[in-house]
Formats: C-alpha cells, sequence, structure tokens
C-alpha cells in the first residue's frame, strides 16, 4: 500500500500549512489538526485519482518553538509508555502461565507478578481458552 507523507506546518497567521512531498503542488490548509486527514484525501484524489483506503497517510505536526519540542517529547514519551505497558502486559501473563505451571497458586502468581488475583484468574481463563 502506498505511503504518503502530510508535513503540517503552524503558519503565524492561525492556520496549519499542509503540504505533500510525493505530490509536488500538492498544498492545503487547515485550522485544526483532525481536518488533515480529509482535505488531504480530497487533494490526493483530485491529483492521482487514488481514493481513500488505497493509501497511508503518514503526518508529520511541526509547531514551532519550546511548545513544540515539549509537544513532541510528550507524544514520544507516550509511545515509549504505550510499548512499555504492552510488554509489561505480555510478561505478567507469560509469568502467570509458568508460575501456575510450576504449581502456584493463583493468590500467589498474583502476588509474584503485582496484579490483583482476579487479573490472574483472568489471565489463566484466557490461556486455557486459547489451548483449547
Amino acid at each position: 500500500m502506498k505511503t504518503y507523507t502530510v508535513r503540517c506546518e503552524w503558519d503565524t497567521t492561525g492556520w496549519w500549512v499542509v503540504t505533500v512531498p510525493e505530490l509536488p503542488g500538492a498544498i492545503s490548509q487547515a485550522r485544526h489538526l483532525d481536518q488533515v486527514p480529509g482535505d488531504v484525501a480530497e487533494v490526493i484524489e483530485l491529483m492521482t485519482g487514488e481514493r481513500p483506503g488505497t493509501y497511508v497517510l503518514l503526518t508529520e505536526a511541526l509547531y514551532p518553538g519550546a511548545a513544540g519540542a515539549a509537544a513532541r517529547e510528550a507524544a514520544a514519551l507516550r509511545r515509549q509508555a504505550d510499548e512499555i505497558k504492552s510488554a509489561a502486559s505480555s510478561a505478567v501473563r507469560n509469568a502467570v502461565i509458568a508460575l501456575r505451571r510450576d504449581g502456584l497458586t493463583l493468590r500467589d502468581s498474583a502476588a509474584l507478578t503485582g496484579i490483583s488475583y482476579q487479573r490472574a484468574q483472568q489471565i489463566e481463563r484466557s490461556a486455557l481458552d486459547r489451548a483449547g
């Protein structure tokens, strides 16, 4: 599937200037970032005939100064937190299953992994359902 980069740059007039580098001349503007995908879809369809769903938009929003840097740092840390949360969830699930296989009780498995007894039960039930 084709990917288009959508570059959104804040203008001092209070608008986002939107360009698509892969399509020279593809320029638009938007008051709010949530309007950009729809506006860009129209531009892409007009310029290439491609319909939404046949490509992916990779949006880069560039806001200047310290506030922009703070926003980029916050977004990066949120992505890291999501990745860590996912890895922790997987590690807990694997640990509960391994502890139960070794004969530990659900209560001890929960205590060792730092989760509630109820969550340990859910993990075990889900593992048993998958095993069939």
